[in-house]
């Protein structure tokens, strides 16, 4: 059967009804289509605006991100220096620039000594120091990649005569205002009971430094062969 046809036959009622249900029809579509649009370009709007906003922190931040990487990298420079570091020989060359007044039981100046005299120096120990990964089950790590990391080297030192603590806090500024990280960890003291100003006979100090074992990177540009 002919559309028309079909709708020659309509009564006036009958075809303005037909057209206002089209009309509505269509209008549905349209708003659907409006607010499925409308929803999208508002979704999108809120992602740009929180991706700029991320932006915008990561920027705020770069700065310290950068400071931090480039002080990681100098510590590590310097770590990578001490690595040879003789820990013995780089104490008592501190310890030789310290003198103090050697006291006999009664508390009677006998002499003038240096603090190296009376340090003893006991067995050097190492501490890896860097976290360790888990280990893969498709792949072994090579020796030289496991070993590679931050580590601490710590030399126990007894001294062998009561010392001032004068002299002692003496050593501890000294070598931590050396260039080789050297710093006093622990200290074990027991105060003289006849001269409270002197530490008794065998004080115990650790003098420790850290070092990193492993490449690093510098600023420096490849050479070129030829």
């Amino acid at each position: 059967m002919d559309l028309a046809a079909s709708i020659g036959r309509m009564s006036r009622r009958e075809r303005f009804l037909v057209g206002l249900l089209l009309f509505l029809l269509v209008g549905a579509v349209v708003s659907v289509f409006h607010f499925v649009v409308a929803t999208e370009v508002s979704s999108l709007a809120e992602r740009i605006g929180d991706d700029r906003k991320s932006l915008t922190e990561i920027y705020a931040k770069s700065h310290d991100f950068l400071a931090a990487t480039a002080a990681t990298k100098a510590m590590r420079e310097v770590a990578s220096r001490n690595q040879d570091l003789n820990l013995k020989l780089a104490v008592n060359e501190v310890a030789k620039r310290i003198s103090f007044q050697a006291r006999d039981r009664k508390g009677e100046i006998t002499g003038t000594k240096k603090l190296a005299d009376v340090m003893q120096f006991d067995q050097t120990q190492e501490t890896f120091l860097s976290k360790k990964k888990k280990k893969r089950k498709a792949k072994k790590k090579k020796k030289k990649d496991a070993d590679t990391g931050y580590y601490r080297r710590d030399q126990p030192i007894t001294l062998s005569d009561g010392v001032p603590f004068k002299a002692i806090y003496e050593l501890m500024e000294k070598l931590e205002e050396t260039d080789a990280l050297l710093f006093v960890t622990d200290v074990e003291l027991t105060r003289d009971f006849q001269d409270g100003r002197n530490a008794r006979k065998n004080a115990q100090i650790v003098v420790s430094t850290y070092f990193y074992k492993g490449a690093v990177e510098t600023d420096e540009a490849p050479k070129k062969d030829g």
